[in-house]
């Protein structure tokens, strides 16, 4: 999906609040505002907006002075993501469709997004996903994939919103004990996005193993893929994305049967795909062959 005209204000919002969630100073967000507004011009809407936010990011770390902007609230968000797995684990026993109702657990984790202009409210989230339809459900043709698939790559997204992943795929591995599952996580601290370490940390290796993608942006970006990362998924039979991010990379670009688990935040996602922001999505991608 590309830039469009709405991306670049979202983009630009998104560095005020970056100085708002970590309090910074009014002449110091002023010189963040300053350095973002400079790299307007060189915005273009032959990119994506992953691709944009992957330079605008690292300035905005550079005026701070600071590595990874986010590094505390990802913490926060993990610890208050671990409280309702118990209950969300409990949830999906429970279900009549484990499968189904594991997606739909997996969705509730993505409104964890500290980059989103509309922001959702977890312990709503999780309160009421079992009870929400998908806007688009793709569920039964991810199912008869699932049934023949022998290797899975799951894109992650977001930290804390990596438990929930870590419980569909726990899931995936008790309904498809022979599926080579691989879980991509991104190359370096952008936003919010989970990378080898925080999933190293959440024990996901346990169930799958961790794909450094190698990419800088906050997206499956398939210009910037580590060797490794486009080994996995060449051999892949399916790919599962999470996110708005990872929806923008590759929806335009992938050439595999792509499964899109998201709640859409925006209103250019939502035009794309004749949405309403706040809807859940089990969407299948038409691959690019």
């Amino acid at each position: 999906m590309r830039l469009e005209p709405e991306c670049i204000t979202c983009i630009f919002s998104q560095a005020l609040r970056v100085c708002e969630t970590l309090h910074v100073d009014k002449e110091r967000t002023k010189n963040v505002l300053d350095e973002v507004a400079r790299m307007i011009p060189g915005f273009s809407y032959a990119e994506t907006p992953p691709q944009v936010a992957a330079r605008v990011y690292p300035k905005i770390a550079e005026v701070l002075g600071v590595e990874d902007i986010y590094r505390d609230f990802k913490r926060e968000a993990t610890e208050r993501a671990a409280r309702f797995i118990p209950a969300v684990e409990r949830k999906i026993e429970e279900s009549g469709d484990t499968l189904h109702a594991a997606l739909k657990a997996a969705v509730a984790g993505n409104v964890i997004d500290l980059a989103a202009t509309h922001s959702f409210d977890l312990d709503e989230e999780v309160a009421k996903v079992f009870e929400t339809p998908f806007a688009i459900d793709d569920t039964e043709a991810l199912r008869e994939r699932l049934a023949t698939a022998e290797r899975l790559l799951l894109v992650g997204d977001n930290v804390g919103e990596h438990l929930f992943d870590r419980v569909l795929l726990q899931r995936l591995r008790r309904l498809y004990p022979d599926l080579i599952m691989g879980y991509a996580v991104r190359g370096r601290p952008i936003i919010n996005d989970v990378t080898r370490r925080d999933a190293e940390e959440a024990g996901i290796a346990e169930v799958a193993e961790i794909v450094d993608s190698g990419v800088d942006t906050p997206g499956f970006d398939f210009g910037r893929l580590s060797r490794e990362a486009r080994q996995w998924y060449e051999r892949a039979d399916l790919v599962i994305a999470k996110g708005m991010g990872n929806y923008e990379s590759m929806n335009d670009a992938s050439r595999k049967p792509t499964y899109y688990l998201m709640k859409v935040k925006c209103h250019v996602v939502a035009s794309s795909l004749g949405r309403q922001i706040g809807d859940i999505l089990c969407y299948e991608g038409a691959a690019d062959v």
